[in-house]
């Protein structure tokens, strides 16, 4: 289990075939999955994690577990995705926690660190975050990055809103 980034209160370590049982678990909730296309099965689950895993290995960075630091107990996964969006090949800021962990502040957390990693290791120009205009939630941690609504795109069936924030460098 490789971690790759540590917060005050998080580490970011990525997924292995063992995280299983809590990925099924936080993936299946309604609540958490509300803004997604639908909620994943067990085996969905095991494919969302082979997934992160390629990503691992193509493109060097994926959705990563975020784990407590002093407990070591996961509380969701945040983490950077590459994405095509109209037309452009971007780096997505994605973060998903399990409701119990809702309003700790590890989505923002975990997500400004990511952003620093896109910005300060992967030197990419910008970050985007992908979110559906209902989800508030989401809104308030892309704004918290630093992030403004520079447009709109469809993305797994649904219209997003684009938010984004520029390299500082």
């Amino acid at each position: 289990m490789k971690t790759i980034l540590e917060t005050p209160r998080l580490n970011l370590r990525e997924l292995v075939p063992d995280d299983l049982d809590f990925m099924a678990e936080m993936l299946a909730d309604a609540e958490v999955m509300r803004y997604y296309p639908k909620r994943l099965t067990r085996e969905l689950s095991t494919d969302w994690i082979e997934r992160q895993i390629a990503r691992y290995k193509n493109d060097g960075y994926g959705l990563w577990l975020a784990e407590e630091r002093e407990s070591g107990k996961p509380v969701g996964q945040v983490g950077l995705v590459r994405q095509q969006i109209n037309g452009a090949d971007e780096c997505e800021v994605g973060y998903l926690i399990h409701q119990p962990f809702w309003r700790h502040g590890f989505a923002t957390e975990g997500a400004l660190a990511c952003r620093d990693y896109g910005f300060n290791t992967l030197h990419v120009p910008r970050v985007i975050s992908l979110v559906r205009p209902e989800n508030a939630a989401s809104q308030g941690v892309a704004r918290n990055l630093g992030m403004e609504v520079i447009g709109r795109a469809p993305h797994g069936g649904y219209e997003h809103l684009v938010f984004a924030v520029k390299n500082p460098e």
